[in-house]
Order: C-alpha cells, then sequence, then structure tokens
C-alpha cells in the first residue's frame, strides 16, 4: 500500500487537560507552603497563621485607630469550648509577647465561654494579630477585633485613675478592681487572706452574665479594712489590682 493511503498519525487533542500532580498538604489537609510559619497550636486549626510580616488584613489598618479602642488589646471570639488559655497563648504569641491573657466564663459553671481579651506588649504587635480573624479552629472560625473602649470601662478608668475617695464614717467595705474576668472568691480571699472578709459582691455584667471586673469587699472589722486597703497596687494573677474605700452609692 502506498505511504498516501496509510491512516494519517492522530495527534493530541488541544482540549485534553494535562493532568496535573497533586500539591503536597499538611496534617490540616492544607496545601504546603514555604512561607506558613512553624506554629501548630495544639487545638487544630484547617490553616495556618499568616506569615509573619505580611501586611495585615484589608481593614486592619482602619481598625488600628487609637481613639475608641483599649491600647495594645485584642479580643477572640468564636473559639471552641475546649480551647485553653495556653492554646490561645501559643496561637498569638506567634505575632509578639504578651502581656495577659483573660478567659470568659460562665458564671454558674466557670467554664469557658468561647471569648478571651489578649493583650499585648505593644500596640502594634496587636494590631498585626488582626489577621487572625476569620482563622479556623476545630470547626469554627474564630473573630478577632481590636477591643472597644465602652462607657462601663470609661467609668471604671475614672473611678480608679482619679484620687481615691475617703473613707467615710463605719465604711467597713473596699472597692478592689482591675480584677481578671476569671476571678473567683476563692482568689479574693486567698489574696486578703490577712483580713477578716464578711462577704464579697462582684459586678455582673447583664448583658452577658460574665463579671465586670470589679467586686466590693465587706470586712468583719476596721483592721481587717486597713489592712486590704494597704495592699493597693498589689499583683492578683498577673495584674495590679486597685483597692480604695467603698463610697456610699456603689456600696
Amino acid at each position: 500500500m502506498a505511504a498516501e493511503d496509510q491512516a494519517p498519525r492522530t495527534e493530541p487533542r488541544p482540549d485534553k487537560a494535562k493532568k496535573r500532580k497533586k500539591p503536597k498538604k499538611d496534617k490540616w489537609g492544607q496545601p504546603l507552603s514555604a512561607a506558613s510559619p512553624e506554629v501548630e497550636p495544639s487545638v487544630e486549626p484547617a490553616q495556618e497563621p499568616p506569615a509573619k510580616g505580611v501586611a495585615p488584613a484589608a481593614g486592619a489598618e482602619a481598625a488600628a485607630a487609637p481613639e475608641g479602642y483599649e491600647p495594645s488589646k485584642v479580643v477572640a471570639s468564636g473559639l471552641p469550648y475546649t480551647t485553653t488559655e495556653a492554646d490561645i497563648r501559643k496561637l498569638f504569641e506567634f505575632y509578639g509577647p504578651l502581656g495577659s491573657v483573660q478567659l470568659s466564663r460562665f458564671p454558674d459553671s466557670g467554664n469557658f465561654r468561647g471569648l478571651a481579651f489578649v493583650c499585648f506588649e505593644s500596640d502594634e504587635d496587636a494590631v498585626k494579630s488582626l489577621e487572625l480573624d476569620g482563622f479556623k479552629i476545630g470547626n469554627r472560625y474564630m473573630r478577632v477585633e481590636r477591643c472597644r473602649v465602652t462607657a462601663s470601662s470609661n467609668k471604671k478608668r475614672k473611678t480608679e485613675f482619679q484620687s481615691d475617695p475617703e473613707k467615710s464614717l463605719g465604711c467597713l467595705s473596699a472597692y478592689v478592681g482591675n480584677l481578671s474576668w476569671n476571678v473567683t472568691e476563692k482568689d479574693l480571699r486567698d489574696f486578703f487572706k490577712s483580713s477578716k472578709i464578711a462577704s464579697i459582691r462582684f459586678a455582673i455584667d447583664k448583658s452577658t452574665g460574665g463579671s465586670r471586673g470589679f467586686c466590693h469587699v465587706d470586712f468583719q472589722d476596721d483592721e481587717s479594712l486597713e489592712k486590704a486597703v494597704a495592699m493597693n497596687q498589689s499583683e492578683l494573677q498577673g495584674r495590679p489590682v486597685k483597692v480604695a474605700y467603698s463610697v456610699s452609692n456603689r456600696g
């Protein structure tokens, strides 16, 4: 048979897609990236934190405006109830040194309620940590935002930083402020162990049911009150505690 009569060679079809190599994935099922940081929170997320030094996500610069926000402080919400303070620290310390981590808890059970306040040593690091907004932990997406200054916190600041009130006649109560949200009655009794305490009245946020960060302590005698007030600015759970004579309209 002549060469011309032979069947033509079949050319590869141009629309046939080439087989692609499957990308390598990490233990969470996400594609490996050379820029991925070496951070592995103990609560296993579905993605890695953004690489350090990467520009903040859209909207982060607007949120960095200091007016109306607590300096160097962010609030993380939507966390799994099984998250621990160590988990939160390991995740946020990637962006810079932390000052404190406060876990909000249910007042009846004391269990973590999925809300945490994270204080950095610098406001710049706090702004960088906003990149974690939308980060997935377990089956939940965490929300991270600047901590707003509320009317109650403004009122508390005025109370704490103005001159201390004078002791009123017959006063046996003290105002105790700048408390961590997870401070318990036992913690306070241990803190004022040299004084005789009659009762402790925590200020409760009506909307959340959690502590507002201050309380009033009633003492059994004047000597106990004076010992307590002398402990003003002593440290409890890493925070300097404000202790002052209670005024009658708050008592």
